[in-house]
């Protein structure tokens, strides 16, 4: 089972509240089964930034892990 297409193919056709509930269920629940979820999403997401909106999460990034 390819875990990427899984989680992408679960979150299709979700709203952004949906899917940003997800987000917060995982990160308040400290649950580390949704971790590669959490994976997966930044991994889409990063592969459609430009370099100006890579730049602006890894300043967010860097604020997150000091």
């Amino acid at each position: 089972m390819n875990i990427e297409k899984a989680v992408l193919n679960n979150l299709k056709g979700r709203t952004k509240e949906e899917i940003k509930g997800f987000i917060q269920e995982v990160v308040d629940s400290k649950n580390e089964n949704g971790i590669p979820g959490l994976g997966v999403i930044f991994e889409a997401t990063w592969g459609k930034m430009t370099d100006e909106e890579k730049d602006s999460m890894m300043n967010l990034i860097m604020r997150g892990i000091s």
